[in-house]
């Protein structure tokens, strides 16, 4: 089997794939993987070694050539590995796909790993994947709600599956106590809506003395970040020290998750937190934290694009050392929807049916 990514770095797709990966290989799968970059120092998610890497080598493309050329690798990949099955995952990347096996009658399953609605890509992405993925056997969305926003003729043949998700090993132990620890993960871009919760953190500290938040990510706006946080006098409290080394790593000392994004799919460090009862506050966005985090429960929904609401919910908690401890023993609900077992079981209904249906 074929399994298309976007690249080799972090992020909540390249984890999926990665695990999906592991598994059937343990099943006597002969696995590859597609993906379109691989940073410099490998990838960012590890693989058996059974399972097969096929990074883009291209060098550096003409910025008009680069579709062009993805959509290339994709077909000399297929043409050398000949899967039986093509799993592909996000937006651009499911539209090259079903594009590249058009003349191919090898069956393809695409997954939508972000809200299509509102996602920063030119509404031709859409628009075309809607209209190659008549021919996708399946289509894999992480909430009924994303799977309610699709076409209505492509509906009966979406499959809502959650991430797998588990607790990483020793993070419990390692868990914040005093409630001033805050941490924030995600690509630095306008999705991840980190300027909303840096202008958060200017009440934010005046109201929790000692009060530290810890970006870790990359991206684009990376600069601008790092600008509104001096501007406001913040540079002593928001520190952004790039992607955290190892899975997992940004939640050790950490008191609460903050997530305020305007937009997700299915956010996996929502769910890494919520497996591992780390408390978090998280605005209210479509889709996913609403599906993930039960209110007073295991965390704290404020409405999207909001920084008030944010840092009135952060100072609560940060406060309450009660309710934190409350929302750290609620973990259990979330681990056993979201345990890898289970959850790689149903991608192993689709993909078996897929294939062999």
């Amino acid at each position: 089997m074929l399994l298309v990514q976007g690249g080799f770095g972090a992020g909540g797709a390249e984890k999926v794939v990665a695990m999906i990966a592991a598994h059937r290989a343990g099943r006597g799968d002969d696995v590859h993987i597609a993906g379109m970059t691989m940073p410099e120092g490998g990838s960012y998610f590890s693989y058996p070694e059974a399972v097969t890497l096929h990074p883009m080598q291209s060098g550096a493309l003409p910025r008009r050539r680069v579709q062009w050329n993805r959509l290339k690798h994709i077909r000399q990949v297929i043409k050398k590995v000949r899967p039986d099955v093509v799993v592909s995952f996000l937006t651009k990347i499911n539209t090259l796909t079903l594009a590249a096996t058009l003349d191919n009658r090898v069956p393809v399953v695409i997954s939508e790993r972000n809200n299509p609605r509102a996602q920063n890509a030119h509404p031709v992405w859409r628009q075309a994947q809607h209209l190659l993925a008549r021919r996708a056997r399946a289509i894999v969305m992480q909430t009924d709600r994303a799977r309610e926003d699709l076409p209505a003729g492509l509906r009966g043949r979406a499959e809502v599956i959650a991430n797998p998700c588990a607790p990483f090993p020793g993070v419990e132990e390692g868990l914040g106590r005093n409630g001033s620890q805050l941490v924030a993960v995600g690509r630095l871009d306008r999705q991840k809506g980190f300027d909303i919760l840096i202008d958060a953190m200017t009440d934010i500290r005046d109201r929790v003395p000692d009060v530290h938040l810890t970006i870790y990510g990359v991206g684009s706006e990376r600069s601008a970040l790092e600008d509104q946080r001096d501007r406001l006098g913040l540079t002593d409290v928001v520190s952004m020290p790039g992607p955290s080394k190892q899975p997992g790593d940004w939640m050790k000392g950490a008191d609460i998750l903050v997530f305020p994004s305007r937009f997700e799919g299915f956010p996996n460090v929502v769910a890494e937190a919520t497996v591992s009862g780390l408390p978090v506050v998280s605005a209210d966005c479509a889709y996913g934290p609403r599906e993930l985090i039960r209110q007073e429960e295991n965390g704290l929904l404020v409405p999207s694009e909001d920084a008030k609401a944010l840092s009135a919910a952060v100072v609560r908690l940060s406060q309450d050392p009660e309710l934190r401890a409350r929302m750290r023993e609620s973990a259990e609900r979330n681990r056993l929807w979201l345990a890898p077992k289970y959850v790689l079981g149903e991608w192993d209904r689709v993909i078996d049916g897929t294939q062999f249906g």
